[in-house]
């Protein structure tokens, strides 16, 4: 079996681009999604920036506005505890990009292409490791409402982290795509403007509705407004936003081809 770690990568020789008798998929993704994860979870610098940013944003205007009441009979400071837990998963899923542009700077990237690893096992391992960095984000946010006086069934606390994780997969998607059409160089600046469009214009941070008509339009076609939606559904009940299902889906869908494409794109770019 090929082990997809950094600290073993090697020249390539024939007998490494054929996978060890017995391996499989399966243990090829895991083995790759193993190394994203441990390079992920030991980077506390970035763990700190992508919890210590929403906690404190949701603490901020949650002591201003945090005891009103909103749609649903529920308080602002629950409603926001949601919002503010999408815009700190958001930071952490495009965390995919800002990994993809590590590997193609060191190199890691060109040993990839000699392993037998498939661009499908490419995006399953990183949206596996952006997994490990979006829940402690959502719980962080979490554990700060609970302090501020948030109270919910157990229940709905887990369909609430639930439906989070679920509505930021095109975040997900968006990072590994960033990090494979742009530059290393490029690429940081890149994921960080588009991060702050999303939060802006998605209502992550102000109620839609406080925009002008034009950029609530532009908000309701972004996942980002969905995931704030979606998050807050099993919190203040109401019909379920089908729309943002359908919405998040094309994002997905997009994203995918846009992924596959750049990913045959930064193979073609490392071999030169």
């Amino acid at each position: 079996m090929t082990t997809l770690t950094p600290e073993s990568a090697a020249a390539p020789t024939e007998a490494s681009r054929r996978p060890a008798p017995g391996s499989g998929r399966a243990r090829r993704l895991l083995s790759y999604a193993r190394s994203s994860v441990r390079r992920t979870l030991t980077d506390w610098s970035f763990l700190a920036f992508v919890i210590a940013l929403p906690t404190t944003m949701y603490l901020f205007f949650a002591g201003i506005y945090g005891d009103q009441i909103a749609q649903g009979g529920v308080t602002v400071a629950a409603v926001m505890m949601v919002t503010m837990a999408a815009y700190g998963g958001l930071g952490a899923a495009m965390s995919a990009g800002a990994e993809i542009q590590s590997e193609r700077s060191t190199g890691w990237f060109r040993q990839l292409m000699i392993t037998p690893l498939t661009p499908l096992e490419f995006f399953v391992a990183k949206v596996i490791a952006a997994v490990f960095a979006v829940a402690p984000a959502i719980v962080a946010v979490f554990l700060c409402g609970v302090a501020r006086g948030v109270r919910m069934p157990v229940g709905t606390w887990a369909a609430t982290f639930g439906v989070l994780l679920a509505a930021l997969l095109p975040m997900v998607l968006l990072g590994v795509v960033l990090g494979l059409w742009f530059k290393p160089q490029t690429a940081g600046a890149a994921t960080t403007l588009v991060m702050l469009a999303l939060s802006m214009i998605g209502g992550l941070w102000f109620p839609l509705d406080m925009m002008p008509e034009f950029l609530q339009r532009i908000g309701r076609l972004l996942p980002s407004y969905w995931a704030g939606q979606l998050g807050q559904w099993p919190v203040m009940g109401g019909a379920f936003p089908w729309q943002g299902v359908a919405t998040i889906g094309v994002w997905c869908a997009a994203l995918v081809g846009l992924g596959i494409l750049g990913y045959r794109r930064a193979v073609r770019t490392s071999r030169r």
